[in-house]
């Protein structure tokens, strides 16, 4: 299998329609064999390319570069490509920041490359794998870092058999929300987590399509939704591990929030009350005011509804938002929280750790237990904890705490099954402190910049393009089909065209 740029696929997209029947020349040398596209994810700008019995060629050792050498700043470093001659090129630069591979999805180099050398390896003096060149048609040399490419292999299907021609049909470029996962769930494990369509009113009332007309309506169900539960319900399981005091104060704390546009609703999540500014208010997700199509936006025409501790539903209204660091804050009125989360608490982090959601729909407070574990980074923000406490959307937003109710961070979602990420106090502690330095979104409006320009960023941190955070679509299928369903999903998922 040959690493290489999705600029090839790009390219190949631009010419035709039909993708069944890709075929790459992959030629070194005086040998050319035909390859057939295989995974490719054009969020990252990578691509597989499978083939069979290529003589006289090495594998590049990837983890070399991930485990054994680290390659710091102003490392010396080579660019290797092909010309369209076939002659071999090198470049000479040096690294141009930290590439450890945790910082960012995309690193930098001083070598100065062509596009032919789009897709090429970048080495060290010694011959060490640092990462894939990429030709994105700007003065800075890019590079994607031999880290993100190993988590992106453990992901791709192609890894555990290689793919003839015949499969071809398993690539056809899909354009849904989610991003590449990891294992597929059982079939017991997938049926806990789906929902029968009969259990919602107006499915467009809630943002959830309905059932395609081409299909059987019959036992249809809706995967990947706001109502989807997690956990132990409040009052059973590990609540009864909790003091009352703990239990108490959690219960009097949460809130569930939905965004609409005019009566539409576009997203659900958990938020909490806590002490700021000399204030109460909800600390909650922002991405319950992005809008779905187009990331690093919030919905227009905004309106909030906040399901408070006593289950009434009232008016909530946007003071604060970073959508780089995926935080915002909702005030209420005519709700007052006795004892608030006063975000301060040293955690030591040798813990058990508890998940904690709401479901806007039916008032459902849930608990998962877990416990800290070094997390496999599959999101852009690089301040990012994980824990495996496991939570469905509804839990986006909520907050991770310990066994004594202190705060520990507050949860997001990804659907690579391996744990919860969570953004730490520490890093929620210093965005609140920015926030005080803003006026609220009512006084000042809405951020008018474009998509790609940052909004402030954390002492240290060197993102050169705002962290996404992507959440699985809704989408509907047959129980008997969601195993598979979901597998060809996998294989062959991307967010959009790399920009």
């Amino acid at each position: 299998m040959f690493l290489t740029s999705a600029s090839l696929f790009k390219a190949l997209n631009d010419k035709r329609k039909d993708h069944d029947n890709l075929e790459v020349h992959v030629r070194h040398e005086d040998n050319v064999v035909t390859g057939f596209l295989g995974e490719y994810d054009l969020d990252h700008n990578i691509a597989a390319v499978s083939v069979v019995n290529f003589p006289d060629l090495h594998d590049v050792a990837l983890y070399k570069g991930y485990k054994g050498v680290k390659f710091p700043p102003h490392s010396k470093v080579v660019a290797v490509g092909h010309d369209i001659s076939g002659k071999l090129m090198a470049t000479s630069g040096v690294l141009n920041g930290d590439s450890s591979g945790s910082d960012e999805k995309l690193t930098l180099s001083t070598c100065k490359i062509s596009k032919d050398c789009d897709g090429g390896p970048l080495f060290d003096f010694d011959g060490n794998f640092v990462g894939m060149n990429l030709f994105l048609g700007t003065e800075r040399t890019f590079f994607l870092h031999t880290f993100r490419i190993l988590l992106w292999l453990r992901r791709c299907t192609s890894l555990r058999e290689i793919q003839l021609p015949a499969q071809l049909n398993c690539f056809k470029a899909v354009r849904v929300g989610e991003r590449l996962t990891g294992e597929i769930p059982n079939s017991d494990e997938v049926h806990r987590d789906v929902l029968n369509k009969d259990q919602f009113g107006d499915l467009e009332s809630l943002g959830y399509p309905k059932p395609p007309e081409s299909m059987s309506n019959d036992g249809m169900i809706l995967v990947n939704t706001f109502e989807e539960p997690f956990g132990d319900v409040c009052g059973k399981g590990v609540w009864s591990e909790l003091s009352e005091t703990a239990s108490s104060n959690i219960q009097e704390n949460i809130v569930a929030l939905a965004s609409f546009n005019g009566e539409k609703r576009f997203s659900a999540c958990t938020g909490f009350f806590i002490e700021w500014n000399g204030c109460t208010t909800i600390l909650t997700s922002a991405n319950l005011i992005i809008n779905p199509g187009y990331e690093n936006k919030i919905v227009e025409n905004l309106r909030i509804e906040v399901l408070c501790p006593n289950k009434q539903r009232a008016e909530g209204t946007l003071q604060h938002y970073n959508l780089h660091y995926n935080v915002a804050l909702v005030s209420i009125k005519d709700f007052c929280a006795r004892q608030p989360v006063i975000i301060q608490h040293r955690w030591c982090g040798s813990c058990e750790l508890l998940a904690v959601g709401c479901c806007f729909k039916s008032g459902r407070l849930m608990a998962a237990r877990g416990r800290q574990f070094p997390g496999p980074n599959t999101l852009d923000c690089k301040y990012l904890g994980y824990s495996t406490c496991r939570i469905t959307k509804a839990g986006i937003g909520g907050p991770l705490l310990d066994f004594d109710g202190k705060f520990v961070g507050m949860n997001f979602y990804d659907d690579e099954e391996v744990g919860t990420p969570y953004l730490s106090w520490r890093e929620i502690l210093a965005i609140l402190d920015y926030f005080k330095t803003k006026g609220t979104v009512s006084e000042v409006g809405h951020d008018g910049k474009p998509s790609r320009v940052l909004d402030w960023t954390l002492v240290g941190d060197r993102s050169v393009c705002p962290n996404r955070w992507p959440v699985p679509i809704p989408y509907w299928c047959h129980p008997d089909d969601l195993v598979k369903h979901k597998s060809e999903i996998r294989s062959r998922r991307c967010h959009a065209i790399y920009t």
